[in-house]
Parts: structure tokens; sequence; C-alpha cells
């Protein structure tokens, strides 16, 4: 039997991860913020922010999978960039310094991150082994928390980071954002219209974060995104087919800046960010193509 422990675990990502294990023959230790009763055996929730929660993990633990950070959804206050980043280190520390004393070291530990590790760019297409320094606020809230991910390979286990694109999912994320002007008939392009959006399908998430962590082959970093990469405009036209909606309306930038603050960084201050490595180990995406995907999605 594999033994996971994950963080982050009743997140749009977790939760979808969570019930694609329950099936095999494993047991998941659920590091959350909340008193979580559960009647699955499999299944067993710890409330981190309690004392003494240290005692309650498994010291058989196999993965350990983190997804555990503040939402990007919500107006970036100075206060709330603060949470966006403190939440994300102080958690891996935490997963640092409950392994490092162990005699057990966990074989994996997987990472979660962002493609906002890359430059905004029209033009240059971004593969793993493109390299930068912070330019930004989520570069560097990304370079930092990768940086404590990588503590795990001091104690000889193999690190994949997992540098997600755009998600698409019903349950939470960018989709359902995107899609609410097309329900209003209000739908079109934003800004240039130019700008990439580098996406992937929730599903393809799951079978990618298990597919890596159980290759001997995976390791470092890894982009989360699907083959095929749209401009935002085409994305959005993409939505208005599959929903049968108008895509005609226009939102200039400076608009949606004034709007959503720093945030409107995540939809125009994008890159194309390509999946090398996971075709490299021979992953199989299962939505290769943006029309596929919606349609999985909202219909």
């Amino acid at each position: 039997m594999k033994n996971y422990l994950i963080t982050g675990g009743t997140g749009m990502i977790g939760s979808e991860l969570i019930n694609a294990i329950v099936h095999s023959e494993a047991h998941i230790t659920v590091l959350t913020r909340q008193n979580i009763q559960t009647s699955q055996s499999q299944i067993t929730y710890i409330n981190w922010s309690q004392p003494n929660w240290e005692s309650q993990v498994p010291s058989d633990i196999d993965f350990v999978i983190n997804l555990a950070g503040a939402s990007l959804n919500q107006r970036w206050t100075q206060s709330y960039k603060q949470e966006i980043m403190l939440s994300r280190l102080k958690a891996t520390q935490a997963l640092y310094d409950l392994f490092k004393d162990r005699t057990h070291k966990p074989s994996v530990f997987f990472n979660a991150s962002a493609v906002g590790y890359y430059p905004p760019d029209l033009y240059r297409t971004y593969t793993e082994l493109d390299q930068t320094l912070p330019f930004d606020f989520l570069s560097e809230v990304v370079y930092q928390w990768e940086r404590k991910a990588r503590q795990f390979e001091t104690l000889g286990t193999r690190v994949i980071i997992g540098r997600f694109g755009m998600v698409l999912s019903n349950q939470d994320g960018a989709l359902p954002l995107m899609k609410l002007p097309y329900e209003l008939n209000v739908g079109g392009k934003v800004g240039s219209g130019r700008q990439w959006y580098s996406w992937i399908h929730i599903d393809d998430v799951v079978r990618a974060i298990l597919f890596t962590i159980n290759s001997d082959k995976a390791q470092g970093v890894f982009n989360f995104t699907a083959p095929i990469i749209e401009r935002q405009n085409m994305f959005g036209y993409t939505i208005a087919r599959v929903t049968e909606r108008p895509h005609y309306t226009w939102v200039p930038a400076p608009f949606l800046r004034l709007l959503l603050g720093e945030m409107s960084t995540v939809v125009l201050d994008t890159q194309k960010v390509i999946p090398n490595k996971l075709q490299a180990i021979n992953f199989e995406f299962k939505y290769s193509n943006l029309k596929s995907a919606l349609e999985s999605i909202l219909k």
C-alpha cells in the first residue's frame, strides 16, 4: 500500500487528485486548516493549524504532494500579497521540518508552482530549459516557493516541481469567470487579445501528477500545460463556439488593470509555455486541444 501526504487537498486540484487516488490501494493523509471528519477509511484529515499535528502524520509516507497556498483569485492588496507568499513558504518549510529528522524520508516530493515563473512575451515559446530571475510579484512568489521545495533534495527525496498553467475546471479557477461574460452575451476580446493562455484540463493535471511521481525518470521542473496553446482572442472565440454565444465585445487593458489592480497581470501579462518534459517521458494528454477540453467541461 502506498502512503500519500497531501496539502491543499480540499482545493480544486487536491480534491480531484484525492478522488483519483482513493480508488487505488493507498492511504491518504490530508493536511488542512479545518476540522474534517470522513467515513472513508482510506483518508485521514489532520488539522495542521493545531499544536502537535506532526505526531499524527504516519511515519511511512511515500509521496508528499504540496498544493497549499492562498488563492490568486482575489484582489492583491498589500496584506493579501503577503498572505499569497507566506502561505506557500510556511507550508513548504513545515513539511521539510516534519521530515528532516525522521528516519523514513518520502521517496517523492511534488510541489505545485506556476508558469508565472516565465516573463510575459507575445513571441517567445518557453520550455523547462528556460531559466530567469524574478521580475514581478508573482515570479518572486514562484521563485521563492521552488527554492523551498528543493530543500527536499538534501533528504535524498526526488523533487518534482509542476509549473501549472491555467487549469480548466467547472468547479473553480479561471474558467467560471471567463465563461460568465459569454453566458451574459457580452463575451469578447480582452486587452490586445494576442496574449497567450497556457492552459491545461484538470483531468490532465491530476493524471500528470500521478504519472510523474510514479516515473523514476521524472525529476525537476515540469511545465503542466497542454501541447497546443491559444491566444486570448481565439480562447474566447472557442468558449463562444462551445457555448453557442457571441464573441464580439472588447475590454481594453487599461480598464482591466483599473478594475483588477495588480491581479490583472494573470490575464494580460502572459506567456506561451509548452510541456516538453512531460512529452519526453511519454505522458499522453487526454485533452490536447482547447475545443475538446472545453466541450468536456462546459457541456
